[in-house]
């Protein structure tokens, strides 16, 4: 394992994560997190566009050979 694949994990997981919460629980994330919301507004949009981003550089990374799977 290597620090590129473990990076794209994480990213992975926080963009899994953020399109979780914005699609289904935004109320959530604006009543308890106030200060995230103000500087971090959480747009469907913007986290799905983030989502593809970290999917299309997880296929870079595999044909790269980097990513053990």
């Amino acid at each position: 394992m290597n620090i590129e694949a473990i990076i794209w994990y994480a990213v992975l997981i926080d963009s899994v994560g953020a399109n979780f919460i914005a699609w289904f629980f935004p109320q959530w994330y604006e009543r308890n997190l106030p200060m995230f919301h103000k500087f971090f507004p959480l747009k469907k949009s913007w986290c799905l566009v983030y989502l593809v981003l970290s999917l299309w550089l997880g296929g870079v990374l595999h044909r790269q050979e980097v990513l053990p799977w």
